[in-house]
């Protein structure tokens, strides 16, 4: 009975784990504005996007986006069409949204891992 369990649990968290990005319901980005917005930019607009390092120019931070899929392609793209959307110059990431899994002991010594999912990102406006 116990290996059933175990089976039917693995199987369960092997499911949830493989559908949460699956290309028919990807996640789509949230704002947290800090102020106000900006008029929008037109979509084909480039928005600069740093992964490292800081701008070298001065600058306002507005808006925290996160997008919370698994595909990190994904949630590069909803978050720099959302920073369109509330007129952002460009956006900093600053790290991983959050995580899934469970942290389950199974057996004696066995885990299940949580692993990280999504990006957070600081849109900003350049100040001229």
């Amino acid at each position: 009975m116990k290996k059933l369990n175990l089976f039917i649990f693995l199987a369960l968290l092997f499911i949830t784990n493989s559908c949460a990005s699956n290309g028919f319901l990807m996640a789509k980005p949230e704002v947290t504005l800090f102020g106000q917005s900006y008029p929008a930019k037109a979509e084909h607009e480039k928005i600069d996007i740093f992964y490292t390092n800081k701008p070298t120019i001065n600058y306002i931070e507005f808006a925290k986006i996160t997008c919370g899929d698994t595909n990190d392609k994904w949630s590069i793209e909803q978050i720099s069409k959302k920073a369109r959307e509330i007129g952002a110059d460009a956006i900093i990431i600053v790290g991983n949204a959050g995580n899934y899994g469970v942290g389950v002991p199974i057996g004696n010594s066995s885990y299940v891992v949580n692993e990280s999912y999504g990006i957070t990102a600081v849109a900003i406006k350049y100040q001229k």
